[in-house]
């Protein structure tokens, strides 16, 4: 108990989330002691709507990007956010641990773009501007993922750019998700495969 106490004065993630002016918590939501916020700049935004549980990373590479958690989900710890473009997560929307969720490709396919990103990433580092605040983004590939209401996203999962997550979907533990997911279907593997669909009552 007086461990927990100590870590909670160490480090509030509520408060530290309310530091940052584009981040809007409703106060019916929890930020668990792992949820935390690297924001790229004050035009990153993250909503996060009533009884969302969260326990995740925010994380932002750019001075573009918006994520939205919707209204009772829960999102285990050791989950990354990684966003430039857009990640929509709807309503009830069970994420588990350690999940990545990645709406760009990080880096162009071409060599020389990764050797300038790599001069750049250095050069930002020594001056203390962080590892991406002179990356250029013209060769990388950012698409907004969506992940829609009731759909469950099984331990260890990656979930890459331009997916959209169907309703009641379920993802299992593992999987690399390249495509989008039906409504009310099972998929699991590398790559992410139909498994089987589920019932549902309406």
């Amino acid at each position: 108990m007086l461990l927990n106490l100590l870590r909670r004065l160490i480090y509030d993630p509520v408060r530290h989330a309310r530091r940052h002016p584009g981040v809007f918590l409703d106060a019916q939501s929890i930020l668990m002691s792992s949820a935390h916020f690297r924001m790229a700049s004050s035009s990153n935004r993250v909503d996060i709507a009533k009884n969302a549980m969260l326990a995740c990373g925010f994380i932002f590479e750019s001075d573009a990007g918006h994520i939205v958690v919707g209204e009772g989900t829960f999102i285990n710890g050791g989950t990354s956010l990684i966003c430039r473009s857009g990640i929509k997560i709807g309503r009830f929307v069970t994420i588990a641990w350690g999940c990545t969720i990645y709406d760009h490709n990080s880096h162009s396919l071409d060599y020389r773009d990764r050797i300038a990103d790599l001069n750049a990433q250095l050069a930002d580092y020594r001056a203390g501007r962080g590892l991406t605040k002179n990356k250029s983004w013209d060769n990388v590939g950012s698409e907004e993922i969506v992940i829609e209401d009731y759909a469950w996203i099984g331990m260890n999962s990656i979930i890459l750019k331009g997916v959209k997550v169907g309703e009641g979907a379920v993802v299992g533990a593992g999987s690399v998700v390249r495509h989008d997911v039906e409504p009310w279907t099972v998929v699991a593997g590398n790559p992410a495969q139909f498994v089987k669909r589920l019932k549902h009552d309406y």
